[in-house]
Order: C-alpha cells, then structure tokens, then sequence
C-alpha cells in the first residue's frame, strides 16, 4: 500500500512546493521520492546486517530485501514522478487569507500551555498504560507464571 501511495506524496509535494515559491521542481520530486524511504531503508538494511552478522534466522533474506528494492525504485519512484508531474501542472495552491503588514504582540502563555507541561501530561496516560502492561507482563516471566 505504501509503493502505490507515490502518486500522492508526489502530487501534494509538489502543489505545496508550488505554495512556498519553490522553482527546482526536480529537486522537490527527487527529494521526495528518495529521502523518506531511503532513510528508512538504510536503517532497516544497516540494522539487518547486524543481525545477519549474528547469522540469526531472524534477518530479512537478501532476496525479500531485493523484492523491497524493486517496488521502491520500479513502482513507488515513478509513481511519485508521475503525481508530482500532474501536481506541477496545477495551479498555485491559494491562500484564502492575506496577512496583515503591521506586526501585533503575541500575548504571554499561561503556565498551563508552556510546552515542558503539555509535554508531560500528554506523556502521562500512554505511560500509564505501557507500564502497568509491562509490569504484569515482567513479573510474570519473571515469576515463572506464563498464564497472563
């Protein structure tokens, strides 16, 4: 699902690339197309040479890795190509506001919307429940008592 979602990344890439005044339309699409999955091909293909370092039966074999190359550069590559090509065509997304030329004075935040304590609360509740799961899960592998 992710090789045929090239046209899509390439099609709103390049309308907002058009928005912000970008003009090197090739580079937009290239960076597109090759920056976010091959960031994470390498790391998946570095840490997969780890692992087939250690000769485990768990490494992706060379050919499924092979496969995954094949629909990145044959499917999902010219599909972003292709979506950035009828992106480009289209006009100039418009903002439906302009901006004011005199500058206003961004009140001050209460303390409650500070980022340290947003951040924190927002933590808290997935925190929670990844704890309390992994606590009962640990301590009963730990404990010998696989009935969880």
């Amino acid at each position: 699902l992710f090789t045929f979602m090239g046209v899509f990344a390439g099609y709103s890439s390049s309308r907002f690339y058009k928005l912000f005044g970008g003009d090197d339309w090739k580079l937009c699409t290239l960076m597109t197309a090759f920056l976010y999955p091959g960031m994470f091909f390498t790391i998946f293909f570095i840490l997969n040479l780890f692992i087939w370092g250690q000769k485990s039966s768990g490494a992706v074999p060379f050919t499924t890795m092979f496969a995954l190359l094949v629909l990145w550069f044959g499917i999902s590559v010219p599909l972003v190509f292709l979506g950035s090509y009828f992106g480009f065509r289209k006009p100039a997304i418009e903002v439906p506001v302009r901006t004011n030329q005199i500058p206003r004075k961004i009140p001050a935040q209460p303390w409650f919307i500070q980022p340290l304590f947003t951040s924190l609360v927002g933590g808290v509740l997935p925190f929670g429940a990844v704890f309390t799961e992994l606590f009962f899960i640990m301590s009963s592998l730990w404990q010998h008592q696989f009935y969880y």
